[in-house]
């Protein structure tokens, strides 16, 4: 049985990887729709980090709530660990 700050950490992993998943879908989202032309430039394997700010100034409700709920996930989780002490580097937290 796992103890409770086990399983406080096994959620915030798993916060973690959904907030991963739905800020991959506001950059493919963005990238078929208003990005269009960076998304034409770059090369298949190349690799760029993307940022909030690549999508902030994006004039699309739907872009917008989904920064939003990226935005309140990380805070969730930043709060789960400041609250219970609990560092970056302990088991799998990214």
């Amino acid at each position: 049985m796992k103890t409770y700050r086990e399983q406080l950490i096994d959620c915030i992993n798993e916060l973690w990887e959904a907030r991963v998943q739905v800020f991959g879908c506001l950059v493919s989202f963005a990238m078929e729709t208003h990005l269009k032309e960076i998304d034409d430039a770059f090369e298949i394997g190349e690799v760029f980090e993307f940022q909030y700010a690549h999508f902030e100034d994006i004039d699309d409700t739907n872009i917008q709530r989904l920064i939003a709920l990226c935005k309140e996930m990380d805070e969730t989780i930043s709060s789960l660990m400041n609250i219970n002490g609990i560092d970056i580097t302990e088991d799998k937290i990214d």
